[in-house]
């Protein structure tokens, strides 16, 4: 009965960029997101170790909840375990409408 399609995930190792999350997620749901946000650390370059992600259906998100809980990244020598929550805006809509006026905005177009 649950709607919401919006995550917020976490413990994400540090050097992770968003292409490799992005590869990330489509070995478990290929093409299956909308919206992906991995909020980063403007003065080091790497990302603080979460990241907005809205799945196209409830399915898919549910999909890539049951194979990667509680995972380890096992990648660059992390010992992190994929942790995740629902976010607090739902939606591609509600997510575009709170980062478009975000400072992200002002920073390279690749962190957009």
């Amino acid at each position: 009965l649950d709607t919401r399609t919006t995550l917020m995930i976490k413990n994400i190792p540090n050097k992770m960029s968003d292409e490799d999350l992005m590869q990330f997620i489509n070995r478990v749901c290929p093409r299956r997101i909308d919206f992906m946000y991995l909020r980063m650390d403007f003065q080091n370059g790497c990302n603080v170790g979460y990241a907005f992600v809205n799945f196209i259906t409830v399915e898919d998100l549910l999909h890539f909840a049951q194979t990667q809980l509680g995972v380890k990244w096992n990648m660059y020598s992390s010992e992190k375990v994929l942790q995740m929550s629902y976010a607090n805006y739902q939606g591609k809509e509600a997510l575009v409408e709170k980062f478009k006026n975000s400072c992200i905005m002002d920073e390279r177009e690749g962190w957009r």
